[in-house]
């Protein structure tokens, strides 16, 4: 995980540097959503609805082009009847990714974006049999990537967007997807 925020951030530190020499604008965000997710893990599958919160830095080229170092976190929980039938499962992930978008509608107060990026994700999952009170849990590194659409609007140097999310983490298996909401303040 440290290699690839300091990958990360060895990319991203040239734009934010020679931000005025460049046509480079920085900006911080934060959003927030609530995802549907498909979950597979130990060859139990589920369906759950969690929250997902992600905090940005990054840069944007002339009026179009964003690049962004991004943190994402969230967390699932088996199903209500999983866990009447026995067993919970409790899944947290903290990833570190490189995030691209492209305005392809781009006015002075308002445009449509589209974006997608790719990164680690260091995850952590606890199964809790309750009929035995037996529990087996494991941690590491996997791969996540994403995709996001959606649309901003600008009030000054604030922007605020509405869009949708996809995103996959690969171990345990988690595709996952909704609507979000976030805001970026732009120096």
């Amino acid at each position: 995980m440290k290699k690839i925020l300091l990958t990360s951030l060895l990319v991203i530190t040239p734009c934010c540097v020679n931000a005025s020499e460049q046509n480079w604008n920085t900006y911080i965000g934060m959003n927030a959503g609530i995802c549907a997710s498909d979950v597979t893990v130990h060859n139990d599958d589920f369906f759950d609805f969690g929250g997902v919160y992600n905090f940005e830095l990054g840069a944007r080229y002339k009026k179009r082009l964003r690049l962004a170092l991004n943190y994402q976190s969230r967390a699932e929980v088996s199903e209500f009847f999983q866990i009447l039938l026995g067993h919970s499962i409790a899944i947290t992930n903290d990833a570190i990714r490189v995030n691209g978008y492209y305005d392809y509608v781009s006015l002075d107060w308002f445009s449509m974006y589209i974006g997608a990026g790719v990164g680690g994700d260091r995850y952590s999952y606890k199964i809790t049999n309750r009929a035995d009170n037996s529990t087996s849990s494991k941690h590491g590194f996997t791969f996540t990537g994403g995709v996001s659409t959606g649309l901003s609007f600008r009030l000054g140097q604030v922007h605020i967007d509405l869009g949708a999310i996809f995103d996959y983490i690969n171990e345990p298996r988690i595709y996952s997807y909704g609507p979000n909401l976030g805001i970026r303040y732009n120096f």
